[in-house]
């Protein structure tokens, strides 16, 4: 357990050294591509989050935890509105369903 959370606190400093920097503009994490903006801000995505925000997002995605991952995965489609457009989606689908099913 000791070993797994020095890892974690270690990635967080590399991500830390990574807002300081101005080395490179982006980096890619668990397929969540972290760009800062000339205001200081993070995007994630399409979507812009805080430098405390996006520090939060870092220690989620990192996480040994599916569920955590999945949570932060969640978070950053709901800012980018992609969540809704699922969700839209899936009740439209829902909708053809239930229409096929009562005209039978």
């Amino acid at each position: 357990m000791g070993q797994d959370q020095d890892h974690q606190e270690r990635l967080c400093e590399e991500f830390e050294l990574w807002l300081r920097s101005r080395f490179t503009e982006s980096i890619w994490v668990r397929g969540h591509r972290f760009e800062r903006t000339p205001t200081g801000d993070i995007l994630v995505g399409d979507a812009l989050f805080s430098e405390e925000e996006a520090k939060q997002l870092f220690r989620m995605l990192t996480s040994r935890n599916p569920i955590t991952r999945l949570n932060a995965t969640l978070i950053i489609w709901d800012r980018n509105g992609v969540l809704v457009k699922l969700l839209l989606a899936a009740a439209f689908l829902l909708l053809v369903l239930v229409y096929a099913w009562v005209k039978r």
